[in-house]
């Protein structure tokens, strides 16, 4: 059976605006059309846009607690506890662990990686593998692209002895876990809420350890952009 699928269809973008860009381009209208539509409509953001640098790069620091978060990392770094970083099963979750373990495996931490199995244990964080996993010995769980909407696994950690921080980039439910919470969709400071897991957990590393700690992990970061379909924006 044919699937009937409706066209929505942009209104087109204030002419003035797209004329301008158009000419300070020297580019067709049809891609200046294009630009102003994703909110790049001045000179200054087509060139961010086309060529972007380090210096665009917003801080960190803007987004809640990242500032907990990069302390109690360091504290495990430096005391040599054993961290587990909990990721999902696609291609964002999966760049998002790996992003994250490569960082800090070469911080010289005792890190390793948990993606869950599709079809027997679902998205997101469950109860019999963090038994498991800290009957190892794990003192803390870093999760990346999953875990905003687990407010009763989190807790369940803590019950077992161990601090958890949750890395997401899903909407947020009513109930927020009861941890240290990094999210751009979060009313805080930074001005972006549209990054993917692996942009957030990008994200950390750079409050982390800073512009040299990143420049390594521009591949994953982009492989998960795109395989996640957000905007190519930020």
């Amino acid at each position: 059976m044919a699937v009937s699928k409706k066209w929505k269809i942009r209104e087109s973008s204030d002419r003035q605006t797209v004329k301008q860009l158009s000419f300070e381009l020297g580019v067709d209208p049809v891609l200046a059309e294009l630009l102003v539509q994703r909110g790049v409509c001045t000179f200054h953001q087509a060139r961010s846009f086309f060529r972007p640098d380090l210096a665009d790069l917003h801080d960190p620091f803007l987004m809640t607690d990242m500032d907990k978060a990069v302390e109690r990392v360091h504290q495990a770094v430096v005391c040599g506890e054993k961290i587990l970083v909990y990721g999902d099963y696609d291609v964002d979750g999966i760049t998002a662990s790996s992003l994250l373990y490569i960082y800090l495996e070469r911080r010289g931490a005792k890190v390793n990686t948990y993606i869950p199995k599709r079809k027997s244990e679902g998205y997101g964080l469950n109860d019999d593998a963090l038994k498991t996993i800290f009957e190892g010995g794990t003192t803390l769980v870093i999760t990346v692209d999953c875990g905003i909407s687990c407010a009763k696994e989190a807790q369940y950690i803590y019950e077992l002895g161990s601090d958890v921080i949750v890395t997401d980039h899903h909407e947020l439910p009513e109930v927020l876990p009861d941890c240290v919470v990094i999210n751009p969709k979060l009313q805080d400071d930074y001005p972006y809420d549209t990054l993917c897991g692996a942009g957030v957990a990008f994200k950390l590393v750079q409050a982390l350890g800073g512009m040299e700690a990143i420049e390594p992990l521009w591949e994953l970061a982009a492989l998960a952009t795109i395989a996640d379909i957000v905007p190519l924006l930020d």
